[in-house]
């Protein structure tokens, strides 16, 4: 064993030699290459974020609990660069309708979302960045989509299927609603009104009866082949609301091929990879195959997982390549193969040992003929790990590495040509032996409700040495929540592979508990098939892009320019900011060119400031415009094939043991436990006015007659401005900012504003209100006028609508005054700790306890000697319970444990 090792070692020192041995170094543009990548990488170290979540899904009336760590650069250490994580709740519509600041500390966070009553059941998504991260953009965002059951269902079961048909050319989406009882008795013969809803605007409004099985069908038609994510349909019937998120596109199922490396050349063989996605954004099998011009089999394609698989094909000249190709619902279809050059290369990557890679450039006969010189770059996250010149003077030249060289993760092999341009691509993704060893125990196997359970951990380095790492623990009671694993969101699946590719990977977990043959095939086959993009050579070799967003720490920071009303700047004015509450007085002098800062101010929560200025001469006739940073657009979700259409039936077991948790709390009389209590409708007679509402001027509305009334008061403390309040309630509303002004805008254009019946008359005013004049915790009610006409022509006949703000009594928006400005930037979000029951003594009359996190804790900790131990009590059985540990250590090496125990 000892000789083939050293063999291996001895061929691969020998493969590196005789490559740095074939071109002169002053030929070489490798070390250009090599210097523009790691300019890149020292410009713009890559920050990645991934949040452990207690459960894989919850119900109205839950929390989410979940720690986050945040890591930097291509061993995935823990970041020191950023001192705040951005937290967003977004719905199935596309609408963020919660925000969380958090501190980031040593590189980690805790938070937590309460699913109140003002959630519905649906599929949502929380995405994670900080500002440093938008430098990459969304993609590389955490973003998971997730699902949200309700325990109470008024007896109208709902889930939704979608078909793709095309008529006269005309793309079809036909829907099929289906409605049951609780009992799973079809609602027939039922009236339905719908909805459609598309990129936020209803395009269709109708009704429809259900048949004998109580379903209805609704063709979707557009003339575009548009991305559906968050649209909709919503229906109601029987006087409740269902919404059916449209997870499909206007598209056929879609069959894609990639020719490993990027071309198929003449006389070579290449892997040809192909996926396959139905129209519900899955991966979907097929079979087939290809077959030449002449219609001579050349290839069987058999799909191996998610819809991929891969063949081999060695092209020829002037041949042309078609794959016949069998859905799964039996229809055929034909697609061409990509054409093939007749000159160039193939990049092949291989894994055939446990600690070896093998690269071979395939060339074709006129570059062989040619014998040029290529480079050839092998790099992590911009951190190079293979870079050497290569002379072709052979049809194949191999090159081994070694894989500890690399961390585990995504490896780009890149080839190029003498002058340094990229040729050919190919991505990787490389196993090594660079992760904790975990090691869970229990004193046994076998445990009683409510027993106390102690966890030992154990926790070693890659090396097998003891060390000392930081964990988060989630205990859950499979029972009560069931899981596919392989569909999970791991350490592993986020830090090492979705976080470094762009688009939808379907159960990403998949390529981690199956670690076997096919496995590691289907793994590549995703390689071949989804493409590495975190730079473009081209990019970074011509000039290293600089970032746009600066690295925001803990303090908070504040810039701006001071510009008198004649709109010129005002050199040397003085700007003050003053916050009573904060106990911050702070003052400083702006430069020539009217510029100022203020830095450093910690804000453990959001406070108002007052940012006031005068000029050097001491007037006040100037203005404080504030640097702001532009909004960041909700993007359609990346994950909609996660989005169910069948929640009652996903979410089975555990809605069924949040309906028993809701009856044993309604009879116990704690319904301030009740997720969700069964609708009571009230009748009362209207007040003139509510008593805590400042009085009102000449424009009011009644609010019958408007399209919406919004009340802020129960969730003020989770917008950082009015504008975000109203852009996340408002269906078809956005903030936009133009030119330092902050507007409201719709289809249509912009919206106007009125405060306590007096209407908002300029750009300056509107602007001052959205962004911190008027606090949202000073609002009692917002009511916003669209689509009466009547009303809008009362109101001046703004076709774009109205917003109408009601203060609370004593409150005021405050008087205009363009030398200052009112602020209330956002602080960090307040964090809960999680509640665990003790049952050490026995209790007379003790409820059932059937939680199903029935654990969690962000902040375990091995010493030094790499132990732990955590104990909690656990809920009533029977239940199988599954100890989730995931952590990391302080060389970056990440580590996960699943361990399971039962309950009697």
């Amino acid at each position: 064993m000892k000789s083939n090792k050293l063999s291996l070692s001895i061929g691969l020192l020998c493969s590196i030699i005789l490559l740095l041995a074939f071109v002169p170094k002053a030929d070489d543009p490798i070390e250009k290459l090599v210097g523009a990548l790691q300019k890149w990488a020292d410009t713009n170290p890559q920050e990645k974020v991934y949040l452990h979540m207690d459960k894989p899904y919850y119900a109205l009336g839950d929390t989410i609990w979940f720690k986050g760590y945040v890591t930097i650069g291509s061993r995935h250490q823990l970041s020191a660069l950023s001192g705040a994580l951005y937290v967003d709740f977004i719905t199935e519509q596309d609408s963020v309708i919660r925000s969380l600041k958090l501190p980031i500390t040593t590189g980690m966070v805790v938070g937590q979302f309460t699913l109140g009553d003002d959630f519905k059941e649906g599929s949502y998504r929380i995405r994670a960045y900080t500002q440093w991260m938008r430098n990459a953009g969304e993609d590389y965002f955490f973003d998971k989509t997730f699902t949200v059951g309700n325990p109470t269902t008024d007896n109208v079961v709902t889930k939704a299927d979608y078909q793709y048909n095309e008529v006269g050319n005309k793309p079809i989406l036909t829907a099929l609603l289906n409605y049951t009882n609780d009992s799973g008795k079809a609602l027939s013969d039922k009236d339905v009104k719908y909805q459609i809803v598309i990129d936020k605007k209803v395009v269709q409004t109708r009704s429809a009866k259900t048949d004998a099985l109580g379903s209805i069908r609704i063709n979707i038609e557009n003339d575009k082949r548009v991305n559906l994510s968050g649209s909709y349909i919503r229906t109601s019937i029987d006087g409740v609301q269902r919404d059916f998120p449209i997870k499909a596109s206007l598209a056929p199922n879609d069959v894609q091929f990639f020719p490993e490396s990027g071309s198929l050349v003449a006389g070579l063989s290449s892997r040809v990879a192909f996926k396959a996605v139905g129209v519900d954004g899955l991966g979907t099998p097929i079979t087939g195959k290809v077959v030449d011009e002449a219609n001579n089999d050349i290839a069987q394609i058999t799909t191996l997982h998610a819809g991929m698989g891969s063949f081999l094909l060695r092209s020829e000249a002037g041949k042309t390549y078609i794959a016949k190709i069998t859905m799964a619902n039996g229809s055929t279809k034909s697609v061409a193969l990509p054409k093939v050059a007749d000159d160039g290369f193939v990049l092949s990557v291989y894994q055939p040992n446990k600690d070896s890679i093998l690269v071979r450039i395939g060339a074709s006969a006129k570059q062989v003929a040619a014998t040029p010189n290529v480079g050839f770059i092998a790099q992590v996250s911009g951190e190079t790990i293979f870079a050497s010149p290569v002379k072709i003077i052979k049809a194949t030249t191999s090159i081994w590495l070694e894989k500890k060289l690399f961390p585990s993760g995504i490896a780009q092999f890149t080839l190029f040509s003498n002058t340094g341009e990229p040729l050919n691509e190919r991505i990787a993704f490389i196993r090594t032996n660079d992760q904790m060893q975990l090691s869970v125990k229990t004193a046994k196997t076998t445990y009683k409700g409510k027993e106390q359970v102690a966890i030992n951990l154990d926790a070693k380095d890659s090396k097998g040495k003891n060390v000392a790492g930081t964990f988060s623990v989630s205990v859950i009671d499979e029972s009560k929540v069931p899981v596919d694993e392989s569909a999970e969101s791991s350490i592993f699946s986020n830090i090492l592979l979705t976080s470094d590719l762009k688009g939808y990977i379907e159960k990403p977990n998949y390529y981690f508990v199956n670690q076997t043959e096919d496995g590691e095939k289907a793994l590549d086959n995703l390689m071949l098939t989804q493409g590495y993009r975190r730079f473009a050579w081209n990019a970074i070799t011509t000039a290293a892009p600089k970032p746009v967003f600066a690295a925001e720490g803990l303090g908070f920071g504040l810039s701006g320019q001071i510009m008198n009303l004649g709109k010129k700047v005002s050199p040397n004015a003085v700007v003050d900011l003053v916050s009573l509450r904060g106990n911050v007085a702070k003052q400083t002098t702006a430069d020539a060119d009217g510029r100022f800062k203020f830095d450093g101010i910690f804000l453990t929560d959001s406070i108002k400031f007052a940012l006031g200025a005068h000029s050097a001469k001491g007037s006040d006739k100037v203005k404080v415009l504030i640097d702001t940073l532009p909004r960041i657009r909700v993007s359609k979700n990346p994950n909609m094939g996660d989005i169910s259409t069948n929640i009652t039936g996903t979410l089975k077991a555990y809605i069924e043991n949040g309906k028993r948790l809701d009856d044993i709390y309604e009879k116990t009389g704690q319904l301030d436990k009740v997720q969700r209590l069964k609708e009571v409708r009230i009748r009362a007679r209207k007040t003139k006015e509510d008593a805590n509402i400042n009085p009102q001027g000449m424009f009011v509305v009644p609010e019958a007659s408007a399209d919406q009334v919004i009340n802020l008061q129960d969730d003020a403390a989770n917008c950082i401005t009015l504008a975000m309040c109203l852009q996340a309630r408002i269906a078809g509303v956005r903030v936009q900012t133009d030119l330092g002004y902050t507007t409201l805008v719709n289809s249509r254009g912009e919206l106007g504003i009125i405060v306590d019946g007096r209407k908002l008359s300029s750009k300056d005013e509107m602007s001052e209100a959205l962004d911190g004049g008027i606090q949202p915790e000073d609002v009692a009610k917002i009511i916003v006028v669209r689509t009466n006409q009547a009303l809008l022509n009362t109101l001046g006949g703004d076709g774009a609508g109205y917003i109408l703000i009601k203060m609370k009594l004593g409150t005021s928006r405050k008087q205009y005054n363009p030398s200052i400005a009112n602020i209330s930037p956002k602080g960090f979000n307040k964090v809960r700790e999680f509640y665990s029951p003790k049952y050490s003594a026995p209790v007379a009359n003790q409820l059932p306890d059937l939680r199903t996190t029935v654990y969690w804790d962000p902040r375990v900790k091995t010493d030094a000697e790499g132990k732990s131990t955590f104990s909690f009590y656990n809920a009533d059985g029977p239940g199988s319970y599954k100890v989730i540990i995931e952590g990391i250590n302080a060389a970056g090496e990440l580590g996960r444990q699943v361990y399971k125990y039962t309950v009697q």
